[in-house]
């Protein structure tokens, strides 16, 4: 007996799309742990209890699957930020909800977090995805800032720094969390904690626009 193979036209929720989801989730978790070059292809499969030959039925190479991995994460977080700024006209109040979602994502998906983190150390660029990535952040950010620039509503930033100087804030800070509970007794599992940590890296971001 021959075996279905999924075909393009199959309908979203499938045992296919199912191993797919599974398939994701395990090379995140597996990425975030020792990056593009450590991860294994044969772990992964194992993580997602298939076998190599159909992993490779859904991604044609580890790369590729990798990219996918990108393109997931950065998915999501741009769908939060999309509905974030819808939230209110004005400017100030819009930026403060952007950084407050992306902080508050990060800090619940800690696996997304240590995946950015691999990516800068391990020196991972020059994907197709990484350039995607990187061009649909910086088109969101010169389309915010570049009109308030003109307004003059905020100060004269360039947008890669900002966008770079956000990321680092928001990264930097919940890798830290040993750092608290060495400085406070107390890490960003406590929400007072990670309440104060989030308010801080708002205000820092909206210090940089001139919006304090």
């Amino acid at each position: 007996m021959t075996r279905a193979v999924r075909g393009p036209g199959r309908p979203a929720g499938g045992s296919g799309d199912k191993t797919r989801e599974r398939v994701l989730e395990a090379a995140l978790e597996t990425f975030a742990r020792r990056g593009l070059a450590g991860a294994s292809v044969r772990d992964i499969a194992r993580r997602s209890r298939i076998r190599v030959s159909t992993l490779y039925h859904y991604f044609p190479s580890k790369a590729a699957l990798y990219d996918e991995v990108q393109e997931h994460v950065h998915g999501r977080v741009r769908a939060l930020v999309m509905e974030a700024l819808g939230r209110s006209p004005d400017l100030r109040q819009a930026a403060r909800e952007v950084v407050g979602v992306v902080f508050d994502f990060f800090l619940q998906h800690r696996a997304f977090l240590h995946l950015g983190h691999r990516s800068a150390v391990d020196g991972v660029r020059g994907s197709a995805a990484d350039g995607r990535v990187t061009d649909r952040w910086l088109g969101l950010v010169e389309g915010m800032l570049g009109p308030a620039e003109a307004r003059g509503e905020v100060k004269d930033i360039d947008p890669v720094h900002f966008m770079v100087t956000v990321d680092a804030l928001v990264h930097w800070h919940i890798l830290n969390d040993s750092l608290y509970e060495r400085v406070l007794g107390r890490g960003l599992d406590d929400p007072d904690v990670a309440a104060r940590t989030r308010e801080h890296v708002i205000r820092v971001a909206l210090r940089t626009l001139g919006l304090d």
